[in-house]
C-alpha cells in the first residue's frame, strides 16, 4: 500500500511539472519586453508663493516607452524591474510662440502575479512601485528649468500573445500615479528661485489611464 502511495504521489508530481511546462509562464523564465502607449492624467497642482496658497487642476496626456525584465520565481508569481520614459504633450503659446518639453523618467520594482495562462498566452496582473523624476523646460529666453523627484505607482493588465517559445507582443491596460513633493525652479540668472520667490513650495499629484503595445521574449 505504501508503495502504491508513493506511486500514485511521484506521478501528480510529475504531471503538475509537465503540465507547468505547457504554459506561457513558469519558474525560472526570464522575460524582457519593449513597448509604447498613451496617458491621459488629471493633475492636482498646489502651489505656496509669498505666503499665499494656491491649488489648480487640471489634464495631461502624453506618450510612453517602458522597458521592463522580470524572473518567474514560482510558476505564477515574476519579480524585476521597469523602465519607463514619458513625453508629455505642450501646446506651443499663441503670443511668444514658444513651447515646452515636459518629460518624465521612472524606474521601479515589478511584482506580476501570473494567474491566468495557457501554452500561448499569459495575462498577469502587474504591480510597480519606484522613482520617478521629472521636469519642464519653458524653452524662454532664460531656459526656466522645473524639476522634481518623487514616487510612481501602478497597476495594469498585461495580456501577452506568443507566436513560439521566445517571441510574442503584448497590450497593456493600466493606471498609474505620481506624487511630487517638491518642484525646484531655476534659470540662467538664478539656481533657486524657489528662495528667490519667498521660499517657494509646488508639490504636483499626478493620477490616469494608460494603454500600450509591445514586444516581448522569453528566456
Amino acid at each position: 500500500m505504501k508503495k502504491i502511495l508513493l506511486s500514485v504521489a511521484a506521478m501528480a508530481m510529475f504531471l503538475s511539472a509537465a503540465k507547468a511546462q505547457d504554459k506561457a509562464f513558469k519558474k525560472g523564465d526570464i522575460t524582457v519586453d519593449l513597448g509604447a502607449g498613451f496617458d491621459i492624467y488629471g493633475t492636482r497642482i498646489h502651489q505656496e508663493i509669498f505666503g499665499h496658497s494656491f491649488d489648480t487642476t487640471d489634464a495631461a496626456g502624453g506618450s510612453h516607452f517602458p522597458l521592463k525584465a522580470e524572473y518567474g520565481v514560482t510558476n505564477w508569481l515574476g519579480v524585476g524591474a521597469r523602465f519607463n520614459f514619458s513625453n508629455f504633450i505642450e501646446e506651443t503659446d499663441s503670443i511668444s510662440h514658444i513651447r515646452p518639453t515636459t518629460r518624465g523618467l521612472d524606474a521601479g520594482l515589478v511584482l506580476n502575479f501570473h494567474l491566468v495562462k495557457s501554452r500561448r498566452f499569459d495575462m498577469p496582473l502587474s504591480l510597480t512601485f519606484g522613482y520617478s523624476h521629472f521636469s519642464i523646460h519653458s524653452n524662454d529666453h532664460y531656459n526656466t528649468l522645473a524639476k522634481s523627484n518623487g514616487l510612481g505607482y501602478g497597476i495594469s493588465v498585461m495580456p501577452r500573445i506568443y507566436f513560439g517559445d521566445h517571441i510574442g507582443m503584448f497590450f497593456n491596460v493600466g493606471y498609474m500615479g505620481y506624487s511630487y513633493p517638491n518642484l525646484r525652479y531655476s534659470d540662467n540668472t538664478h539656481a533657486d528661485l524657489n528662495d528667490l520667490w519667498g521660499d517657494a513650495k509646488v508639490s504636483i499629484k499626478a493620477n490616469g489611464m494608460n494603454i500600450g503595445i509591445g514586444v516581448i521574449g522569453k528566456f
